[in-house]
């Protein structure tokens, strides 16, 4: 068998789907153990889970949902402009793994993109941008002060390093590090890691279940 037919074939649905939400919970436990061993602590950005903070839990993930409508919308617009790199976008679902994603079940999809929320933002927004925040503030602040400047450098760098993290294409870069400094615009505006985190989720869910179900449709259409 060729390798690239071997590979498609080891690329079943079940395996994808351990491996995307086995992947993203890596960042999660990478970002805590960070925070462990050199700080800050994403921890500190999500609230504990008890009876009195369960309204407050529910309020900041509804919206973080609401907040996932934006960026939606923006990816729509930008899907509608007749430019070659955003048709090179809407091919990518052509690829091996991507392709195998989208056979799975809603829920499962659901579930990738909840991990994927958790793992990036306790990386990107919950550690990566407030360790930044903190060596640039030593640097242009006494006592390594969080100054507005220090948090807004942390934002942009943290940001692209997130659309890096991203190679897909070059403009997916561009469009991830627009993400990036979005949601940590979220959270630096309501001081709560949730918010991003189901905005996140919310977005990626979306874009996945409503793929899926157009190359479904096409692929019934075609036969």
């Amino acid at each position: 068998m060729p390798p690239e037919e071997q590979e498609n074939a080891e690329q079943t649905p079940d395996r994808v789907f351990l491996s995307a939400a086995l992947f993203e919970l890596a960042l999660a436990a990478v970002a805590l153990f960070l925070g462990w061993a050199i700080g800050p602590s994403a921890r500190e950005m999500v609230p504990e889970l008890s009876i009195e903070e369960l309204w407050p839990i529910l309020s900041n993930v509804l919206l973080g949902c609401v907040a996932a409508g934006p960026i939606l919308l923006f990816v729509e617009i930008i899907r509608r402009i007749p430019w070659e790199p955003i048709r090179e976008l809407e091919r990518l679902t052509d690829d091996g793994m991507l392709s195998t994603l989208l056979q799975l079940r809603p829920a499962e999809l659901i579930m990738v993109s909840i991990c994927a929320g958790i793992g990036e933002e306790l990386l990107f927004r919950g550690w990566l941008m407030y360790w930044l925040a903190d060596v640039i503030g030593l640097a242009v602040a006494a006592g390594g002060a969080q100054t507005p400047l220090a948090i807004g450098i942390a934002l942009v760098v943290s940001s692209l390093v997130f659309g890096l993290f991203h190679p897909i294409t070059k403009l997916y870069v561009v469009l991830a590090a627009l993400m990036g400094l979005y949601f940590g615009s979220l959270v630096l505006f309501t001081g709560n890691l949730l918010v991003p985190i189901a905005a996140h989720a919310t977005y990626d869910a979306v874009q996945l279940i409503l793929t899926a179900r157009n190359e479904r449709r096409e692929a019934t259409q075609a036969t």
